[in-house]
């Protein structure tokens, strides 16, 4: 919980000068600090200098299902594609490849790289004869050539169904698992983060809010909010890498004055008329 030390020992840091300068400061710094807080942990903010965006504890939630998918879907996708049953081998005789023919703006180049052909192939299995086009298709069967010999994998139960260079499918799908377990893990720990932040925020604002209560009824704490709030965003997460601002004299919320007393101006006329 590294992190989370530095965001509060940088939070404490930057609360300090509003604590020295006025208890009305001190409370609208809280309430500031502890509702930004606590929006970076839900949604994240964004940074409107780098155009970045920080990850919050919804987006966590979302990085935790991905990468369960890719650890505990991998074997769905291989059963799913039939993949897991092609375990016979045998040789065969290329009769075709297809290219994607989304790629015709480029049919007439030979690079390859990319793209994902499938291709057609003769074969026996058992004395009989088959003619299929492959169950998945793979880049390298774009470098096969009419006539080639190759060797395919393809399921005993069905033999129509076949794939090329299956071991290059297989290593891809052995790699999603160990992506899926990496992208869990730091979301995780992202998540027990934001969440721990949202925590500290919430103790903060109500710390500031409770501060507010024993001020002089009528103290303006809305003045400098937005003021703060971009200050602090700039000292923990270092939105358009500049240092905090110190706090000015007009920065401190006052309370209200009594409004002095007015009197009527002194007149000429006499308070009676005169005698007749």
């Amino acid at each position: 919980m590294f992190r989370l030390g530095k965001i509060k020992s940088a939070t404490e840091g930057f609360l300090n000068q509003y604590r020295t300068a006025s208890p009305a400061s001190y409370a609208t710094a809280q309430q500031a600090v502890g509702g930004l807080l606590i929006l970076d942990g839900f949604i994240g903010i964004d940074n409107p200098f780098g155009d970045k965006k920080r990850s919050g504890i919804f987006g966590s939630l979302i990085g935790i299902v991905i990468g369960l998918v890719l650890v505990f879907g991998t074997g769905f996708i291989g059963n799913l594609f039939g993949i897991n049953k092609l375990t016979a081998t045998t040789t065969a005789t290329v009769v075709s490849v297809t290219q994607p023919t989304s790629n015709t703006s480029s049919s007439n180049s030979n690079d390859s790289s990319g793209e994902s052909c499938t291709a057609s192939a003769k074969y026996t299995v058992s004395g009989k004869e088959y003619t299929q086009t492959s169950s998945s298709g793979s880049s390298n069967a774009c470098s096969l050539t009419t006539g080639q010999t190759i060797e395919i994998n393809y399921n005993p139960n069905n033999p129509a169904a076949w794939a090329y260079d299956l071991n290059t499918i297989k290593t891809v799908l052995k790699i999603f698992p160990v992506v899926g377990a990496i992208v869990a893990a730091t979301s995780l720990f992202t998540f027990i983060i934001r969440l721990l932040s949202i925590i500290f925020g919430w103790k903060l604002l109500q710390s500031g809010r409770a501060l507010a209560k024993t001020l002089p009824v009528g103290t303006d704490l809305s003045t400098i909010k937005n003021e703060i709030r971009q200050n602090f965003a700039k000292h923990l997460f270092s939105f358009g890498g500049g240092s905090v601002q110190p706090i000015t004299q007009h920065a401190q919320p006052q309370a209200p004055t009594q409004p002095a007393e007015t009197t009527q101006p002194p007149t000429n006329n006499p308070p009676f008329p005169p005698a007749s």
